[in-house]
């Protein structure tokens, strides 16, 4: 079948030659074959959540979202095996049912396995890894459709690479990952002067499990979340209620107030403010994925960057600097997180304890200027960008920011050295 595929936020399309959904590893291998032959360009797509062109192409576009089942499950080891478009959401619900789950989470859950690993997908928590540290085990088509078990145990050398792979080092068809117990967390949340919330976030980074906070743009406020593991069981919420929180006030509330701002932009801090205080929640207890992820229906844009930890607030200060010197308010929350140093490749925290800086705009805003200032504040402070976020960085800059690129572009040259995978995304991230 043809026709266009765009991503979630709308501001990326492509027309590939053909888009395939297969249910096998088998077909997989023989799209591959195909494409070479054909001399076409093979892409795999997830669910679509990245904003940066990651996913385009002319050629083929494989969607994995057959390929969502468990596989196999090992229950003394705590792992399993699953195929590698099953979305975060589906697996969470999986993992729940048997007693397992992922160490950590990030925000949103609607992202395919596939995907969120091949981004670098992170939560927060300074004790803490993305959800790529919890991998053990992969199954990947290659370029000349050969399939490839990659482990600790076989062809190790690749584990890490592929790990963060952006796509490029073929098509992942299962993953393995290592759970933990299942587990709840208790959230605290709750707005205050944005002095008070980051002295906050400094002693709860320190000692909480995860934390994190928001600053509303224009305003002296900011939200901060502080997430604890616990014994206790899950406290009884009105469903009715958990409705009109998420999806009246935070979701459609919140699309009606940017709505509102592209017809009458003079008028919104107040109404920001409005919104600020209706979102404050009391504490309560639930399954980690339940509190760690959260529905996020307002399409907008989005640029991320990493930064060693001992910067953070530094370059936090900046980032506020340059949206109170802009000539339009920014109505989405800037979000401030941080994460443990790790050993992958082309993670966003390889090598380094890390503090992450996004920050975010109506998806029917132009983010040129804006984005264009940001990237300017993180260059720096060494920063590294999210590879499903806008950015605009090359291959030239990146391959300084990563002590261990190396090891990525040789494990590219053995599992496609001649490009099959490729787009003009990677061929300028990756230099081909």
């Amino acid at each position: 079948m043809t026709k266009k595929w765009t991503n979630w936020a709308r501001n990326q399309s492509s027309n590939p030659h053909n888009i395939f959904e297969p249910k096998t590893e088998a077909e997989i291998s023989d799209i591959v074959c195909l494409g070479v032959a054909r001399r076409l360009k093979i892409r795999p797509i997830g669910s679509g959540h990245s904003f940066s062109s990651i996913g385009l192409t002319e050629g083929f576009l494989v969607s994995m979202e057959s390929m969502n089942r468990i596989i196999s499950i090992d229950r003394d080891r705590l792992r399993v095996t699953v195929g590698a478009g099953i979305t975060i959401s589906d697996l969470n619900i999986e993992l729940h049912k048997i007693g397992f789950a992922l160490p950590n989470l990030g925000d949103i859950d609607t992202q395919s396995l596939a995907g969120a690993i091949a981004t670098g997908t992170h939560g927060t928590g300074i004790k803490y890894n993305s959800i790529s540290s919890a991998i053990v085990g992969i199954r990947i088509v290659t370029g000349d459709g050969s399939v490839m078990d990659i482990s600790e145990s076989k062809n190790s050398d690749l584990l890490g690479p592929a790990k963060v792979s952006l796509g490029a080092l073929g098509i992942i068809t299962s993953v393995t990952l290592q759970c933990v117990p299942a587990f709840n967390l208790k959230i605290l949340e709750f707005t205050a002067k944005l002095p008070e919330i980051i002295s906050r976030f400094k002693f709860e980074e320190l000692s909480a499990d995860f934390v994190e906070f928001f600053w509303f743009p224009h305003t002296e406020l900011a939200e901060i979340k502080i997430c604890n593991k616990t014994a206790s069981t899950n406290t009884r919420t009105r469903k009715f209620s958990t409705f009109v929180t998420n999806e009246v006030t935070r979701n459609f509330g919140f699309s009606l107030l940017n709505q509102f701002w592209l017809q009458f932009p003079n008028s919104v801090d107040p109404m920001v403010n409005s919104v600020i205080k209706e979102n404050v929640r009391p504490e309560r207890i639930d399954a980690s994925h339940n509190i760690f992820c959260s529905k996020r229906r307002v399409k907008f844009l989005e640029m991320e960057y990493s930064v060693p930890r001992e910067c953070l607030f530094e370059a936090f200060e900046a980032v506020q600097r340059v949206i109170e010197e802009l000539s339009f308010p920014v109505t989405f929350p800037v979000e401030v997180r941080s994460l443990s140093a790790d050993d992958i490749p082309l993670s966003m925290a390889s090598e380094r304890e890390t503090g992450f800086i996004a920050v975010h705009l109506y998806n029917r805003v132009d983010p040129k200027g804006f984005f264009k200032r940001i990237e300017h504040i993180m260059d720096q402070f060494n920063g590294r960008p999210h590879w499903g976020k806008l950015h605009s960085l090359e291959s030239a800059q990146l391959a300084k920011l990563y002590p261990r690129w190396s090891e990525f572009t040789e494990a590219r040259k053995a599992l496609d050295p001649d490009g099959h995978f490729t787009n003009s995304y990677l061929e300028r991230v990756l230099g081909y």
